[in-house]
């Protein structure tokens, strides 16, 4: 099974660390951005599955960041972890593939969900290929 790419972009600064303690990194390759400039310009050279914008304790909006990420229309996935919801936020959260959320253990349920689907997925898959 291909690895799932994992686009982390921390305004939180955690280390990379405490995301592999959270994620299936088994069955993925990870990266982790503390710029948001940097990895917005990196988006389109990785490809990510699956983005996270972590933005607890961020010291300015993570609007911007956010509307950056959605406009890459090649980004199945993203996944806005924040303690508080901002009012913009909202009315974004219409795009199908944002999940707004703070961080609990549903989001990271959804989001392992993703990095290794069911084993039922996998044999429907195998057999077609």
């Amino acid at each position: 099974m291909k690895k799932k790419k994992i686009f982390i972009i921390s305004y939180n600064n955690l280390p990379i660390d405490f995301w592999k303690a959270h994620l299936d990194y088994k069955n993925v390759e990870l990266w982790l951005w503390k710029s948001p400039k940097h990895a917005i310009n990196n988006l389109p050279i990785i490809y990510p599955d699956i983005v996270i914008i972590d933005g607890y304790w961020a010291k300015k909006s993570i609007l911007p960041c956010l509307i950056k990420v959605l406009n890459k229309k090649f980004i199945s996935n993203v996944f806005c972890i924040s303690p508080k919801e901002e009012s913009d936020a909202r009315v974004i959260s219409i795009d199908q593939r944002l999940s707004l959320s703070n961080f609990n253990n549903e989001v990271l349920k959804k989001i392992n969900k993703l990095i290794k689907p069911s084993k039922k997925i996998n044999q429907i898959i195998s057999r077609t290929a």
